[in-house]
């Protein structure tokens, strides 16, 4: 299909066209921002198919969004994307947006028969015999005037997603998998979905098991003054302090300058800096917050070769279970949730082993996994037998 594209950079026209919008059944569309350089990423461009246009929509220039954002959080239009958590994480951010009614096209193809995440430009070409230039994937999206090949890219980064999702329906209601596709976009509409925790970061840092109360106390602290600073002065985390030097951080600072002086892998002009700064974190006494935190964490698993080993036979199976459906494991289960069911550290409110996925893995094996007892395995004549040895 021919589009007729239309640069939208005045707020008067861009009210207009998004106000017309209102009214459409769909929409598809894709962003383009810059990350790299700041704290809070820079949007640059919003492109948004409907019917025959395609409209190029500059926030650099627009500084009201309201419109554009009216057609996300309407439930009424649907909204096709591919890998749209990207974009739905940048305006939840910025703006606080919960999207309402998604399709996914990267979603949906894990439900028929692709590898997910699977690039745009790789569905494209299996689907519609079209292939795509990529040669603009890593503009200067700030730069005014835009590039009118860069300008090229984002129209085909939104002109095949109507198609797309045509044909993508189409096999997933062949394959009676249209409600699992949408039970998973679901997701990305629920506020819940862009809660951050703001502990996530010394969690996922292994080195908290090794200290003491004190000590983890800081850590936690670090991680949020880190981004604290970052958000002041709206810079990249790792400008602020690089990760390398944490634990540096962590070891020197309850020493004062002399232990920074010893250690040559920081450079100077960063601990001097802020050193007063850490100082006073660490003779702060821990909140009831901050105890309640730690009280809660879970202890490292001891080593367990036999759970280990089973865990890791029932991930196969979970594997198997989704090449003999067409179904991407990365998509049912992937590798860092099945990590959280193994170390049996699952939040409650993780539904990971409900509603599709349960449907496709069936219940012994949802519930082997569930409850993570070790698999026996029994020989009978020539058949191998595996049983949920339940007295371990």
């Amino acid at each position: 299909m021919n589009y007729r594209v239309h640069f939208l950079d005045e707020q008067k026209t861009f009210d207009e066209v998004m106000g017309e919008l209102l009214s459409a059944h769909w929409i598809g569309f894709d962003t383009e921002f810059v990350g790299e350089k700041t704290y809070i990423p820079v949007l640059c461009l919003i492109q948004v198919v409907a019917e025959q246009n395609i409209y190029l929509v500059d926030p650099l220039r627009i500084k009201d969004l309201q419109r554009f954002l009216d057609l996300i959080s309407k439930p009424e239009i649907l909204k096709i994307t591919h890998a749209g958590d990207n974009d739905y994480r940048l305006l939840n951010t910025l703006y606080g947006t919960v999207p309402k009614n998604t399709f996914d096209t990267q979603i949906a193809a894990g439900f028929v028969g692709y590898n997910y995440p699977a690039g745009f430009g790789k569905i494209v070409e299996r689907e519609l015999s079209v292939t795509l230039a990529k040669s603009h994937t890593v503009a200067d999206w700030e730069t005014r005037p835009l590039d009118p090949k860069a300008l090229d890219y984002a129209v085909e980064d939104v002109k095949y997603l109507p198609a797309l999702h045509h044909k993508l329906t189409h096999k997933l209601r062949r394959l009676q998998r249209e409600p699992w596709a949408r039970e998973e976009n679901r997701k990305w509409e629920s506020a819940q979905f862009y809660h951050v925790d703001p502990f996530k970061e010394a969690l996922a840092n292994d080195y908290i098991h090794q200290l003491d109360f004190r000590e983890k106390v800081f850590l936690m602290r670090i991680y949020q003054w880190r981004r604290q600073k970052a958000l002041e002065y709206n810079i990249p985390k790792e400008t602020v302090l690089q990760n390398r030097h944490i634990s540096t951080v962590l070891r020197a600072t309850k020493g004062g300058p002399n232990a920074f002086r010893s250690n040559r892998t920081m450079p100077e002009g960063v601990w001097r800096k802020y050193l007063p700064e850490w100082q006073t974190i660490w003779e702060t006494k821990a909140s009831d917050a901050e105890r309640a935190w730690l009280n809660a964490l879970p202890a490292p698993a001891p080593d367990d070769p036999e759970h280990e080993w089973s865990m890791e036979l029932l991930y196969h199976f979970v594997k198997l279970q989704c090449m003999e459906n067409e179904i991407s494991a990365a998509l049912l289960l992937p590798k860092g949730d099945f990590n959280k069911l193994k170390a049996g550290t699952v939040d409650p409110d993780d539904s990971l082993l409900d509603g599709w996925r349960a449907e496709l893995l069936g219940k012994n094996l949802v519930q082997w996994l569930q409850e993570r007892n070790a698999v026996k395995v029994v020989w009978e004549g020539k058949d191998c037998i595996l049983r949920m040895d339940d007295s371990i």
